[in-house]
């Protein structure tokens, strides 16, 4: 069981099979088998793109991405294979295929005990419902923090008040661009050895930073230590030229009686 961790920001992807019920009232055992593939498969691909599937509610999925582009690139790679799935004549049951309709949106969400909540997966599924089969709808928030190299073509589907939400949403329809290649996911090791690299490099200024910093104490601490001696010099030599002096040097008590050391303190 995974322990509260608090609230923070996150990119939701909210997936739903389109039309569940009439799968299951065809055949209950085959639909239910099917539904659990298309997650199963889904949830690989969310994996490929750096995602992390937080629940199975049903006939929907809930998953966790840190960057919408990744979300988007995870749901056009897995709703373009399942249009070609679908399609497939040697499917003897094709009116048993489960279609997906999925929605991405930024927001908070709190992540305890297994479950993930917050108004950002409420947005998510809000936005699924408005997707068509195959289809994918964003939340204008998202969609303004993807690149716009990446190959992506947007439809406005203007400004929705949404159930649960005061303010209206801006939302897009997403889909690839004609002609274009989903992008591949990120190399796991190319983008760990780039966090590696920037950590060294991190790592090294703080080095150099501690280094400059005891070089300047050191520095400055060897001029204090001189301007004391060269003020303490000049004081002697002061005293040494202006008035004849004397150093005294604590006396000893020679005797084995201690009752006689105050003596040898006054003396002195």
């Amino acid at each position: 069981m995974e322990p509260f961790s608090g609230r923070k920001l996150a990119v939701i992807l909210h997936a739903d099979i389109v039309d569940s019920t009439v799968l299951v009232q065809q055949n209950e055992t085959l639909a239910h088998a099917r539904i659990q593939d298309v997650f199963r498969k889904l949830s690989l691909t969310i994996k490929r793109y750096g995602g992390n599937t937080r629940e199975l509610r049903g006939d929907a999925l809930v998953a966790e991405f840190e960057r919408a582009s990744d979300a988007v690139c995870a749901s056009l790679d897995f709703q373009a294979r399942s249009a070609v799935d679908l399609g497939r004549p040697e499917d003897s049951s094709r009116d048993i295929k489960p279609k997906l309709r999925i929605g991405i949106a930024l927001g908070e969400v709190v992540i305890a005990d297994d479950t993930i909540t917050g108004a950002g997966v409420v947005l998510a599924q809000r936005l699924e419902q408005i997707a068509s089969p195959f289809g994918v709808c964003i939340q204008g928030a998202a969609k303004e923090t993807i690149p716009g190299r990446m190959p992506f073509s947007y439809e406005s589907l203007g400004e929705r008040q949404l159930k649960g939400f005061d303010e209206p949403v801006r939302v897009f329809s997403v889909s690839l661009d004609k002609g274009a290649d989903i992008p591949p996911p990120e190399n796991n090791a190319s983008r760990a050895q780039h966090y590696s690299k920037s950590s060294g490099l991190v790592r090294i200024a703080i080095g150099l930073s501690l280094l400059v910093f005891l070089s300047a104490a050191a520095y400055l601490g060897l001029r204090y230590w001189n301007f004391q001696d060269n003020a303490t010099e000049k004081a002697m030599g002061s005293i040494e030229s202006s008035v004849p002096s004397i150093a005294v040097l604590p006396f000893d008590n020679l005797s084995q009686d201690p009752k006689q050391n105050y003596f040898a303190d006054g003396l002195a």
